[in-house]
């Protein structure tokens, strides 16, 4: 089994510690996780790691998207916190026709129902987490957590 998790722009402080929480969580769960990120949330989540602990298999998100297929993942984990990262999500769901994910959150509750809006209007099957957070991954975690369940 093979599981891609999308990270942005790394501007929240919550999505580094929450990638590596994430990437850990599913390898436990059996898969073969790769991170799809942008550099500099590449560097970020490397740095997190600095043991290399995790072995973190990372991959530059736009090389990803120009390479990948459907079937290609069984699961997609998408952090959506801006406009950017709600489009890399729909496009990467709509190709890879898989199980997926998208983790929604933003310290602002409007633009949290906006990403949400954003990725059911694009008729996607997702199983979508929305909660209002930045600074503290706890109520991303806690979301995760529950959601995760239902791909086990």
């Amino acid at each position: 089994m093979k599981a891609l998790v999308l990270l942005g722009c790394p501007e929240t402080p919550s999505q580094t510690p929450m990638a590596v929480y994430v990437f850990n969580t599913l390898t436990k769960m059996g898969y073969d996780t790769t991170i799809a990120a942008n550099p500099a949330a590449s560097k970020l989540v490397r740095i997190s790691d600095p043991e290399e602990y995790y072995n973190l298999n990372l991959v530059d998100l736009e090389r990803q998207l120009g390479k990948i297929n459907e079937g290609d993942f069984d699961l997609l984990v998408g952090f959506v916190h801006k406009d950017a990262a709600a489009s890399f999500f729909v496009t990467f769901d709509s190709i890879l026709q898989t199980k997926s994910l998208a983790l929604v959150f933003s310290r602002d509750g409007d633009e949290v129902a906006e990403f949400v809006n954003m990725i059911e209007e694009s008729g996607s099957n997702a199983k979508i987490v929305a909660v209002r957070a930045f600074h503290n991954p706890s109520p991303i975690k806690v979301k995760f957590d529950k959601a995760i369940k239902e791909f086990e």
